[in-house]
């Protein structure tokens, strides 16, 4: 899985240690980190990248006051990670804080979890085995020679075989990988299904089921296959009653 993590943090030791620790987490579970720091109110506030970012890591007790916000707010990381959800941030928040009594104040901010400084290793990697068990599902993860591509499942429209390859079709593009079918077939969620014996369709992307043909939102058609209609069938009933 690739991670965008954004740390806000004013204490360069504190964000050194975090930093280590991330990429040290990420390398032991196979997950590619990337990450940017922060050290100010006006820096995260008018950073363009940080709203790529999968987690905010942020400081609550901040050290330096900036001139935006009123005196009493400026040092506190909630207030700025107020300012930041209604700018439209979506990632997770992690509050970091050397007072318990903080942490029910993130409530307001939808805050993913807290750690209490001084950090520990293990407390750390809890919290990061605890995003990825939440958010690594919500990816395919395609293979290109050494290179890995992010493909949101919900962007995926169909998969179908091609030789010995398969082809990914998405809004955006057409992604080929040499595997199997039936061995992605086993890891997809359940909006995703066979329509064909050499083609899975993500119900979420049906337009239209006539006969036993369906066009998917790409103006893509597919045929569905007698012992599949009536699961495709029964997939669009529930879509349009939930």
């Amino acid at each position: 899985m690739i991670i965008h993590i954004a740390i806000l943090e004013d204490a360069p030791s504190d964000y050194q240690y975090l930093e280590t620790h991330i990429k040290n987490w990420g390398e032991q579970t196979g997950n590619v980190i990337h990450i940017e720091w922060y050290q100010n109110e006006s820096s995260i506030l008018h950073s363009k990248k940080l709203y790529n970012c999968h987690i905010l890591f942020s400081d609550i007790e901040l050290v330096s006051a900036d001139t935006e916000c009123d005196a009493d707010k400026a040092s506190t990381g909630i207030h700025i990670c107020s300012r930041l959800r209604e700018n439209g941030f979506k990632g997770e928040i992690i509050f970091l804080t050397a007072y318990r009594e903080y942490v029910f104040e993130g409530y307001d901010v939808q805050a993913f979890n807290y750690l209490l400084k001084p950090i520990r290793e293990n407390d750390l990697e809890k919290t990061m085995n605890k995003y990825l068990s939440l958010h690594q599902a919500n990816f395919y993860y395609h293979h290109k020679g050494n290179d890995i591509i992010q493909i949101p499942y919900n962007d995926i429209v169909s998969i179908s075989k091609d030789g010995h390859d398969i082809l990914i079709q998405t809004a955006e593009g057409i992604y080929a990988e040499r595997t199997a079918l039936n061995k992605i077939e086993k890891h997809l969620p359940a909006q995703f299904l066979r329509c064909h014996k050499s083609c899975i369709i993500n119900t979420l992307h049906i337009k239209s089921l006539s006969g036993n043909t369906v066009k998917l939102t790409n103006n893509q058609i597919q045929t569905v296959g007698r012992i599949y209609l009536d699961d495709i069938r029964k997939a669009l009933l529930y879509l349009s009653l939930n």
